[in-house]
């Protein structure tokens, strides 16, 4: 296990460092100077040599990246935003627990929606239940996040006024406005997987039922609580929970529309902007945390494979 964990981990490092380089690469490809959007357009040319000599960017890139890699790896230090002038460090401490809150929350309302539906599924297969179930996943699937937003929004906080349209207070304003504020971002981004996992899980339980151990439990007279919970249910999480780890991962990407919609600041909108206003570190350090935060849990997905199966090897 062990050694494992140590490929596994090394694997990582070298995909955050890669994707890290990619993206500070390409910033620094861009014709415009971050300098003119600071100083302004009209800004002279001994202005712009000032700023960037100020801020490293007449080094050459590697020289650049391993500067400002080294700061980050040793110090948390991302750098300075050029729109706002703040450390990185702390817009990232400010947005990233909001974002992580939101894609968490979500994907425990999705996985106690989906399972329960899979499974419920999968052990009525061809009937009303059945068919009804799949519709429900295609409409989840085919509806876009933004527009439901939109439309959860109109209906329930416009003119209803039962939640609110926006906006995340924090917890020191009190817990109910700040659950009653997750309750539409949360069930936007959830929808999509929630439709997919019930799939991927009624998929699971029907391959497991038709396994000879299912069928040889059932000829032992074994009662069906206990087939379906300890024989079929533990064996058909392995692709659930491969699954569910990797949505975690892409709900940062489909967070960005929803934070847009709710008008939340998570890091998800916080990258959004600073790629409109050419915020170069900031947008580094966006990418560099969702990369991470993805194959974090990438490698928690196959640990938990192989704790759940023992069959694969370390």
């Amino acid at each position: 296990m062990i050694e494992f964990l140590v490929k596994r981990t090394i694997f990582a490092i070298f995909v955050v460092i890669a994707v890290s380089f990619l993206v500070f690469s390409m910033s620094r490809m861009v014709p415009t100077s971050p300098a003119l959007l600071v100083l302004g357009a009209d800004a002279n040319q001994a202005a712009v040599e000032d700023f960037e000599a100020k801020y490293g960017l007449n080094k050459p890139i590697i020289e650049q990246y391993g500067v400002w890699l080294y700061g980050v790896v040793t110090r948390f230090d991302f750098g300075v935003s050029y729109v706002s002038g703040r450390p990185i460090a702390t817009e990232v401490a400010e947005t990233l627990p909001v974002t992580l809150e939101l894609i968490l929350v979500s994907m425990m309302l999705c996985l106690l929606i989906a399972v329960p539906l899979g499974v419920l599924s999968a052990f009525n297969p061809g009937t009303v239940i059945d068919h009804f179930l799949r519709l429900v996943s295609v409409v989840g699937v085919s509806t876009p996040g933004f527009w439901l937003g939109l439309i959860l929004v109109m209906i329930f906080s416009v003119k209803a006024g039962w939640l609110p349209p926006g906006d995340l207070p924090p917890l020191s304003d009190g817990i109910g406005p700040h659950l009653r504020a997750l309750v539409l971002p949360c069930f936007c981004l959830a929808i999509y997987y929630t439709a997919i996992i019930s799939r991927m899980t009624r998929s699971a339980v029907l391959e497991v039922l038709n396994q000879d151990y299912v069928r040889t439990a059932v000829a032992m007279g074994l009662s069906k609580s206990r087939i379906r919970t300890i024989y079929v249910l533990k064996n058909a999480l392995i692709p659930i929970v491969s699954v569910a780890t990797m949505s975690c991962g892409y709900m940062f990407g489909w967070a960005i529309v929803i934070e847009q919609v709710f008008n939340i600041p998570g890091i998800s909108r916080a990258l959004l902007a600073a790629i409109f206003s050419r915020d170069y570190n900031l947008v580094q350090a966006a990418v560099l945390v969702v990369t991470t935060a993805f194959v974090c849990l990438n490698i928690l997905a196959d640990v938990t494979y192989r704790l759940l199966n023992p069959r694969v090897s370390w």
